[in-house]
């Protein structure tokens, strides 16, 4: 049985595992990397889209910042697939992992960034910027110390509350392979590892503590989510 059979029936936090020790210039595993993080990326996309009905249905503002005093401009959660940016990321820095290249072709963006009166500060909600974003970035970028390019996927925890804070959540490029770290975000885990905390455990919310959730009503949000 190949990966993407296996991960249709269910072996997805092992497959990916997998995966990501891979050598993508190994036989067909390119093909394999690309083929699960298609299904992966879609059912994030998927989940993304009833996240955001769901917030909405109860009354979440989208906004620049989670800021109630200055949220900075109505916000569009969701962006439209792309594959054109990507695309000339690859020609301007190199190669991208799989799974954020799958990413923007199954959704080009997220960001939850908002206001509920009910809702607790500093939450830290789901943002992963668009591949033109990261694409305009790079005609300044420098190399840093491993080489690579350190390109802004998101605002940190502190900023998306439109409070000075560290350094924003990134990814480093060139990079081949399936998956990536996300860096300068505390999990210090793999981008699709931490899709899934935040996504299925958090209500789209990585700073929400799924036992205490106040406000926030978690179990609506992740109800029915597709495991990824």
């Amino acid at each position: 049985m190949d990966y993407r059979e296996r991960y249709r029936n269910g072996e997805h936090r092992q497959v990916t595992a997998e995966l990501t020790r891979l050598d993508p210039r190994k036989g067909d595993a390119r093909m394999q990397m690309r083929a699960v993080a298609e299904l992966a990326m879609a059912r994030v996309a998927h989940n993304c889209r009833l996240l955001v009905q769901r917030l909405t249905a109860h009354g979440y503002a989208y906004s620049v910042y989670c800021d109630p005093d200055d949220g900075g401009g109505v916000s569009a959660p969701l962006l439209d697939a792309d594959t054109v940016a990507p695309a000339m990321l690859k020609t301007r820095v190199g190669a991208l992992p799989v799974t954020l290249e799958c990413f923007w072709q199954a959704m080009g963006g997220v960001a939850l960034t908002g206001t509920h009166p009910d809702f607790p500060d500093m939450l830290d909600p789901l943002v992963v910027y668009p591949a033109e974003a990261l694409l305009e970035e790079s005609e300044q970028a420098e190399r840093e110390d491993d080489g690579l390019f350190h390109l802004a996927l998101s605002p940190d925890d502190y900023h998306k509350d439109n409070v000075s804070g560290g350094a924003p959540y990134s990814v480093a490029l060139p990079q081949d392979g399936f998956d990536f770290v996300l860096l300068y975000e505390s999990r210090e885990a793999y981008f699709l590892d931490y899709l899934r905390d935040v996504i299925l455990h958090r209500g789209g919310f990585g700073a929400l503590d799924a036992q205490a959730a106040g406000g926030v009503p978690l179990n609506a949000l992740t109800e029915g989510l597709l495991p990824f």
